[in-house]
């Protein structure tokens, strides 16, 4: 009978040994999972302050008072929805030559948009700004914008 008890007891000392090392495994790993959680916790509070994009949009808006005119002012107005104001640009120039850009121009950004005005001097009036548009949270766009204006008589 003693012999039974102890053989007991021998099995209930030894799995209660192996309880407490998978206890502080399980602590360990839990402690593990708190710090993952929490840098997770991190990463979405700074993605729920930012508009976050899958698609971005453009549109130029051509002034009403553009006539079109020789020698008249002709107004355009970028407008991007799904940017960051502090990595995109907009950059007027007036041509290209040995790979360098001639005239360049950044545009400013006012009111959500990017303002631009010419006068037209000549019958076809070439227009050309490069533009980037970069976020961090969504999608990124980049290329040069062509336009030709011609005047009307």
């Amino acid at each position: 009978m003693r012999k039974t008890i102890f053989f007991l007891l021998s099995i209930l000392f030894i799995s209660s040994c192996s309880d407490i090392n998978n206890g502080e495994n399980m602590m360990a790993k839990i402690d593990s999972l708190r710090t993952e959680n929490d840098s997770l916790k991190k990463v979405v509070a700074e993605i729920n302050t930012k508009y976050v994009f899958d698609s971005i949009s453009f549109r130029e808006i051509y002034s009403p008072t553009n006539t079109k005119k020789l020698n008249s002012e002709f107004n355009v107005e970028l407008l991007v929805v799904g940017y960051n104001p502090k990595k995109s640009f907009f950059v007027k120039f007036d041509s290209v030559v040995n790979g360098q850009k001639i005239n360049p121009d950044t545009l400013k950004q006012s009111n959500g948009g990017f303002k631009y005005k010419t006068v037209l001097t000549d019958t076809e009036n070439e227009i050309r700004i490069d533009m980037n548009i970069e976020n961090d949270f969504g999608q990124k766009k980049s290329g040069v914008l062509y336009e030709n204006v011609r005047i009307k008589n």
